[in-house]
């Protein structure tokens, strides 16, 4: 193998298994302990419940850390944590006043929203972190006992939680309403239950009669009403956590080892977590993980102590200061209109109308040195925030001391004997650093003094080295070209305002459309957008403009038919605000009529709130993955933008997500568990950019609206609590779904950087991109009478979706290990077995494969494993596709399946002859019954 050849694949395995996720959490695991987790209280948990909510916390999380201690073999445990009280909360003398912590980057969110059980928010990539665990107040403010029963103790709970949270572990139970079956066949037939640990005992029941399952001839598997329920006096294992964790004689996760029976993981099962984890056990991807990896956090005593330590501080309102360019490049004009004038308009809006009431703001500007303008001010009405808005500066000259406005900034932050920790900077310039001190020098003092810097870059001459500033500090980047007609700027300030600060879940204003728009004179433009039933409150049309005068006639309709007219014209920020609350729900249309003879141009933003602080608006947050793409740097060429799309914590499905890079065409975002999207349908839209216009600093913005009729839902409850009942049946309380009316959103989801494109670059050549696996193989129908199985998936591509793949390459084997590990080894199927589907015309992207397959009559009493690869003309393989297994088997008509364990239908049917021949002959069919039953204890067993 060439060297050449070797690096390019070294960087295709790097690109296949370190996808970037949001790791946002400052939780370090220090000699086996882990600290600095945060847990936060949301502001709808009200003071008089304070006492017994912290109470809780600390019974809960002190149960947690020893239950995980047990749980990792005495290798881990919780050694300190914060808890972030409401800043509603009445002060007390143990409240310290928090730094860094707040609720929105908190590890661990506490709030009122009582619809689901606590669950994870995670974009469900194995061994990877998560964003947060969600609990519901009620833990907070009911007896922590009435929890106990039938569900395990809340901190079992967590610990099942964490193991989705920090160490990106699946659920080992059938998430029916993810497409995953309760039960599947083993080798030799065997019907078996989708659980883990693998030797658990049980027995199938219908959930609905109480009595024994029926047999599906379309399947030959139990119908989907039968159940597995636990024998929870002796489940025979130890394992697994993922499983059924209120069991308590089940106390660790499943593992590999053959040898230890107890917590023998189910690698056969077509559970979320095997599919998601490539049928690893639990222990297998957390021995990979850091806490565990090379040895580390060895094995401790049984006795150590394992209670945490807490520390409690009460959040205090965020802190920006504005550190602002004025140098001499800053006075460019583009359509008559400076920098500086389009960046004291747009930082006028979010001083005006964005940043939240409480927030503290300061002001610096900086050319050859840097500048005080306002220390920090409490936003406490609109006159505070008019006298701010009017020391923005207006004039330019000098050089570019970016680093000396850092460290201006940070005094801002610091006066009066304040604390920098915590505080954020949101820096905009439009050149390079020409003065000492440097970025580079600056940035050690701002990481240790724990500041946010947020960059905003104006044109492609705006220092490249802003965008790893942010990065290093936690912030973002974003990029506006200047120009009169972007809306890039003003996206950009307001996404540093974090919808999830406040810790109330409606006191933020929604983004509902911010476009710009070109109206000729003389001309009309009519603008229409939705306004959906989840805001409504303190909705805003603000209109900015460019010149001294507002040249337009503004018309705002409701949807049925009320017209506003009357605005707020702040001609200081030259913006003109129409204002509306209690917004009818519905499409809203504005017309604008240009009075003057010349074009011009506005930018129109629409703004709403929750129609109250503690109910949920639909919000769009965004993340990418990187911000520059090196086209001599495989490892940078694929760039994931991700966009969240919800209501609180319940995910809004099926909308129209798009993500657009400077001025290219809108590309679509899925949401189908395909290529980049890890899960189907869990409010995580992805997409790969993969297309640049050239070289340079672009934007990316992303979209969000509703689909005709009820395609858009929102999936209501979920998450580990209501997932189960006491019986351990997991149908009753699964997430239901509403539709959701018309809606837009859009965010800025930064910048990315483009270097080394040329103009005879071959993109198609260049990604080193195989075919997407196919994650969705699902074993659907068999025939006993044709001697086939039904197979389906859904097609994927090449390029990360981009173009249609050429050839399926499908294998079967009576061992799943053979497909998992030496598939070239199994049994390949060719044309003459497949009876419909196409092995060398795949579906395109996103499209649904059926295939029908035939076999020879000594399959007729085996099961199958099947497993698939996609191919493609240029050679590229994908990897191997989940397992599914078959069996072609006779199902009589109305079968009942008898089993009370691990029964084959074999055995099932001989246990019937049996008893047929117990009224004949005695002692014979004595033989034949005793061997039922020893057949039946042994498939138990299994």
């Amino acid at each position: 193998m060439s060297r050449a050849f070797a690096t390019v694949i070294a960087w295709l395995t790097f690109l296949l298994v370190a996808d970037a996720t949001f790791q946002r959490s400052s939780v370090n695991l220090v000699k086996n302990g882990y600290e600095n987790l945060v847990v936060a209280i949301a502001e709808t948990v009200p003071d008089m419940q304070s006492a017994k909510a912290i109470a809780n916390i600390k019974a809960m999380f002190t149960d947690a850390s020893n239950e995980l201690f047990i749980a990792t073999q005495h290798r881990v445990y919780f050694r300190n944590i914060t808890i972030v009280v409401p800043k509603s909360w009445k002060s007390k003398k143990d409240y310290k006043e928090a730094t860094t912590e707040s609720f929105a980057t908190a590890d661990i969110i506490i709030d009122g929203n009582e619809r689901g059980g606590m669950s994870t928010r995670s974009y469900g990539i194995c061994g990877k972190e998560g964003l947060s665990i969600r609990i519901p107040k009620s833990y907070l403010t009911n007896d922590l006992s009435t929890f106990s029963s039938g569900y395990g103790t809340p901190g079992r709970t967590i610990v099942q939680e964490w193991g989705h949270f920090w160490w990106g572990l699946g659920d080992e139970y059938p998430v029916r309403k993810s497409g995953f079956k309760s039960f599947y066949f083993g080798p030799n037939r065997t019907i078996k239950a989708v659980k883990c640990g693998k030797n658990m005992n049980g027995r199938f029941m219908d959930r609905n009669t109480k009595k024994n399952c029926n047999i599906s001839s379309v399947t030959g598997l139990p119908t989907s009403t039968c159940r597995f329920y636990e024998d929870k006096t002796n489940p025979g294992v130890s394992a697994s956590l993922m499983f059924y964790h209120w069991i308590p004689k089940v106390v660790t996760f499943c593992d590999s080892d053959v040898n230890n029976t107890a917590s023998l993981h189910n690698d056969d099962a077509p559970s979320k977590h095997n599919e998601m984890c490539k049928y690893k056990s639990c222990w297998q991807v957390m021995r990979g993980h850091k806490d565990f990896h090379n040895g580390n956090s060895p094995v401790l005593p049984a006795s150590h102590n394992t209670k945490p330590t807490f520390r409690i501080v009460q959040g205090k309102s965020k802190q920006f200061v504005l550190v602002l360019d004025v140098s001499r490049s800053m006075s460019k004009q583009v359509h008559g209109v400076s920098r500086i004038q389009k960046l004291r308009q747009t930082a006028a809006d979010f001083l005006l109308n964005a940043v939240p009431l409480n927030y503290s703001v300061g002001i610096v500007t900086f050319s050859s040195g840097a500048y005080t303008v306002s220390q920090l001010t409490k936003i406490t009405n609109a006159t505070v925030r008019r006298h701010l808005a009017s020391k923005l500066p207006s004039g330019t000259g000098g050089t570019t001391a970016i680093g000396s406005g850092l460290l201006t900034g940070v005094e801002v932050l610091e006066a009066n004997g304040g604390s920098a920790s915590g505080g954020t900077l949101i820096l905009v310039s439009d050149g390079g650093e020409n003065k000492a001190p440097t970025i580079r020098a600056v940035t050690p003092t701002l990481k240790k003094k724990s500041v946010t810097v947020h960059t905003i870059l104006i044109s492609n001459n705006a220092d490249a080295k802003l965008v790893k500033l942010a990065a290093d500090t936690k912030g973002k980047s974003f990029f506006d070209t200047g120009s009169i007609d972007t809306t890039d700027l003003l996206s950009a300030f307001r996404s540093t305002v974090n919808d999830e600060d406040s810790g109330s879940p409606g006191a933020a204003p929604v983004e509902i459309l911010l476009e710009s728009l070109w109206i000729a004179g003389n001309d009309v433009v009519n603008k229409s957008m939705s306004i959906d039933s989840s805001v409504g409150r303190n909705t805003e049309f603000t209109f900015s403009y460019p010149g001294t005068t507002f040249t337009l006639d503004v018309v705002v309709i409701s949807p049925s038919g009320v017209n506003y007219t009357a605005g707020h014209d702040t001609k200081a920020t030259k913006q003109l605000t129409i204002a509306i609350n209690d917004t009818e729900v519905g499409l809203w249309t504005v017309v604008l009529r240009n009075l003057g003879s010349t074009s011009t141009n506005t930018q129109l933003l629409v703004t709403s709130m929750a129609p109250s602080d503690d109910s949920y608006p639909i919000r769009l947050w965004t993340h990418l993955s990187h911000q520059e793409v090196n086209f001599k740097d495989p490892s940078t060429l694929k760039l994931i933008v991700r966009a969240d799309l919800r209501k609180g914590y319940e995910p809004v499905i099926g909308a129209k997500v798009e993500v657009q890079v400077g001025s290219l065409p809108w590309k679509p975002m899925t949401d189908d568990g395909l290529g980049v999207d890890e899960i189907g349908n869990d409010g995580f839209y992805s997409a790969a950019l993969l297309q640049f216009s050239g070289n340079g600093k672009f934007p990316v913005k992303v979209r969000a609206t509703s689909k005709e009729g009820d395609k858009t839902q929102l999936v209501v409850g979920g998450g580990t609590l209501s997932a189960y009942l006491p019986d351990g049946d997991v149908d009753e309380t699964e997430p239901t779904y509403e539709a959701v009316g018309q809606f837009q959103r859009t965010k800025a989801a930064g910048l990315v950087k483009v270097v080394n494109l040329t103009p005879n670059t071959d993109l198609y050549a260049l990604y080193p991109f195989p075919p997407a696996e196919v994650r969705y193989l699902r074993f659907i129908a068999m025939s006993y009478d044709d001697k086939t199985v039904t197979l389906q998936w859904t097609a994927v591509g090449d390029y990360v979706d981009q173009e249609t793949a050429s050839s399926y390459d499908i294998r079967f084997s009576t061992d799943i290990k053979q497909l998992l590990h030496f598939f070239e080894n199994a049994t390949q199927l060719d044309d003459s077995d497949v009876i419909k589907g196409n092995l060398t015309s795949p579906a395109s992207p996103s499209e649904t494969e059926t295939f029908v397959v035939r076999f020879r009559p000594h399959y007729l009493d085996s099961t199958l494993f099947f497993g698939l690869k996609v191919t493609h003309s240029r050679g590229r393989v994908s990897g191997v596709s989940n397992i599914v297994s078959a069996a072609i088997v006779y199902v009589p008509p109305e079968e009942t399946y008898e089993s009370s364990g691990f029964f084959t239908t074999a055995v099932g049917i001989a246990c019937a002859v049996a008893a047929l021949f117990l009224v004949v002959i005695g002692v014979a069919l004595w033989v034949v019954r005793k061997r039922c039953i020893n057949g039946e204890v042994a498939a138990q067993q299994e």
